[in-house]
């Protein structure tokens, strides 16, 4: 790096902290902000309240988790990441001499038990050079930790200190980024996947109206909270698996979680995971009558309650192909097919059809993964863009159809994202880009990127020579694919009507 590049430490003051802040390549970045810490430094499990301006910032860490299941496809970067139980920390690019930027905050995902918004793969560096944009990325408590326990003996209940994180994440931002040259009236929330899920929830949480007025949903999952009984029933096997660990290290005082290691929590929260494999996720938020309400996935509900003023939602060809990739292709029977896609469509025989002759002479297999992706992401996204727009917010639905040459993968879950951030060197021990040539890397990227850029900058998605992305109008339904080839609308899937 020339020294051209790369210029002296500098210093950046918000409020009452002071912040260490380099610049490279025009951009400045500030690493690891702390945006709160624990009003009870002594319970993990405690609310957030501001951060303490003589400790403004912390080396990078993640919160505690276990290998990712998506290893296979995302590779080693997260795992190799120190961890702690105090990494309330976000990262922060703005161009050089930023002033009333528009900011872009995304939150990562990892299915609510895994993930980090400091990992390399998330630097925001190229959008925040070509976008004019200040981009802020956010790390928020995971498992049990932010879904589980502190009831101190009391009846459970749910806590959903993910959501809280977050959305203390958000004030920090909305209070603290003019300094760093962002405008706190022109926010657009991201997230992917776990992160997409709370963007979208935090999308109608009244706590969060005013905290940003755009928001972009990658590859958003159909998972409805827990209710109570689910709740329940999940944090008595939590509260069991600990049993063993919290007699042996417990002085007698204080909840069982107070007395063991972050690693007996995950081992705890592991057998949690392993309860409902095969049912769907072990750890995941749950209704709690204020953060998260019950009607979450009740598109009409949560359309008609946003406080936003636009959408942008994408996802992958083929999303499940990154959770049944550990399911062996022989291992899937015709039958299974057939039940999976009886218990989740309202027509089956409908649905049937559509996937033979999507995939025509493929595996069971391949169309199990069709089958689970038009449930769980592709029909979300088309029926929350309809209700949005009957709600009179413009949405637009983006397709990724570029395929990795990794074996078994198709299109799946987290592969847009290197082409939406733009930095493939960051990511050059995934194997899902493995032999994945470098131009048709930087020619998806960059068509993709201005899309999520044109949405920060004024809530309309563009190509790279400007045009609106057209939004979705269910009187004539479209979404905008992105291939290898080129781009263009294409017809969303026949009216399939997942079962809810």
């Amino acid at each position: 790096m020339s020294a051209a590049a790369t210029e002296p430490l500098a210093e950046i003051r918000a409020g009452e902290a002071v912040y260490a802040a380099e610049t490279h390549h025009g951009v400045v970045s500030v690493r690891g902000v702390r945006y709160g810490e624990r009003l009870d430094p002594s319970d993990r499990f405690a609310p957030l309240g501001d951060p303490s301006p003589e400790r403004p910032q912390a080396a990078a860490t993640v919160f505690p988790q276990a290998a990712g299941s998506l290893d296979w496809l995302l590779g080693p970067a997260l795992s190799r990441m120190p961890q702690s139980e105090d990494s309330f920390l976000l990262d922060i690019w703005a161009p050089s001499g930023a002033q009333d930027l528009p900011v872009l905050v995304f939150l990562p995902g990892g299915a609510f038990i895994s993930g980090a918004g400091n990992v390399r793969w998330y630097d925001g560096a190229r959008l925040a050079r070509e976008g004019g944009a200040v981009v802020v990325t956010v790390n928020y408590r995971l498992g049990a930790l932010g879904l589980l326990g502190g009831t101190d003996g009391a009846e459970p209940g749910p806590r959903n200190l993910g959501a809280a994180d977050i959305l203390q994440a958000l004030k920090w931002v909305h209070r603290n980024i003019a300094a760093f040259g962002g405008d706190p009236g022109a926010t657009t929330l991201a997230g992917h996947s776990a992160g997409a899920w709370y963007a979208y929830v935090l999308s109608f949480t009244e706590q969060a109206r005013g905290l940003f007025s755009r928001t972009a949903l990658f590859s958003l999952p159909w998972q409805p909270p827990l209710n109570a009984a689910g709740f329940g029933e999940r944090s008595r096997l939590f509260a069991a698996a600990l049993g063993a660990a919290a007699a042996d290290g417990s002085d007698g005082g204080g909840s069982p979680e107070a007395a063991v290691t972050a690693g007996e929590i995950l081992a705890a929260q592991a057998a949690v995971s392993k309860a409902y494999a095969g049912r769907g996720l072990g750890l995941m938020p749950a209704a709690d009558g204020d953060l998260v309400p019950s009607w979450a996935m009740d598109f009409e509900a949560a359309a008609a309650a946003m406080h936003v003023e636009a959408l942008l939602l994408g996802s992958t060809d083929d999303e499940a192909a990154a959770f049944l990739h550990a399911l062996p292709v022989q291992a899937v029977s015709p039958d299974q097919v057939a039940g999976f896609v009886g218990a989740h469509f309202d027509d089956p025989a409908g649905a049937l059809s559509f996937i033979d002759a999507r995939h025509p002479g493929a595996t069971a297999h391949a169309k199990l993964v069709e089958a689970m992706s038009l449930h769980q992401f592709r029909l979300a996204a088309t029926e929350l863009a309809g209700r949005a727009d009957q709600a009179g917010i413009p949405a637009t639905l983006l397709r990724f159809s570029v395929r990795s040459r990794l074996e078994g993968a198709a299109s799946p879950h987290c592969f847009d994202l290197p082409f939406l951030f733009g930095n493939r060197p960051d990511w050059e021990d995934a194997p899902m880009l493995d032999g994945f040539p470098g131009e048709a890397f930087d020619a998806v990227s960059d068509r993709l990127r201005p899309m999520l850029l044109g949405f920060v900058a004024d809530g309309v998605a563009r190509t790279p020579g400007g045009s609106a992305v057209p939004r979705f109008d269910p009187k004539s339904p479209a979404l905008y694919r992105v291939s290898e080839t080129g781009d263009g609308t294409a017809a969303v899937e026949p009216e399939l009507r997942p079962r809810r």
